[in-house]
């Protein structure tokens, strides 16, 4: 498990939004997302980021406080110590209060010919 440095995050609400703060849990903390841009309406786009500096044993986008949101699409740009950057697409999915998305994927793994 790689130190993730940063990580910056593109959310696009589908027909039902939330009015937010969006949040994020990394090793079951709950934060709020720096530098954000947009808004979590429906039909919005959400753009967010976090300068994390420690490893993540786990990282999920957290639900609204009340209600439900319909997500179309999530893109997590990562940038972990001794990789490439890299990113990683998740499809629809609807949280609510009780409800979270995990995030974090490992960069892939080298490729190399043979």
């Amino acid at each position: 498990m790689p130190k993730l440095n940063s990580f910056k995050v593109k959310i696009e609400t589908g027909d039902q939004g939330t009015p937010g703060p969006v949040q994020f849990s990394i090793n079951r903390h709950n934060v709020p997302f720096e530098n954000v841009t947009g808004g979590t309406d429906a039909s919005a786009v959400f753009e967010g980021g976090f300068e994390v500096n420690s490893f993540a044993h786990s990282l999920t986008l957290v639900g609204p406080e009340k209600g439900q949101w319909h997500i179309k699409k999530i893109s997590v740009n990562f940038d972990c110590e001794g990789t490439q950057p890299y990113s990683v697409a998740y499809g629809e999915v609807a949280l609510d209060e009780t409800s979270q998305v995990n995030l974090w994927q490992d960069p892939p793994q080298p490729v190399f010919d043979v």
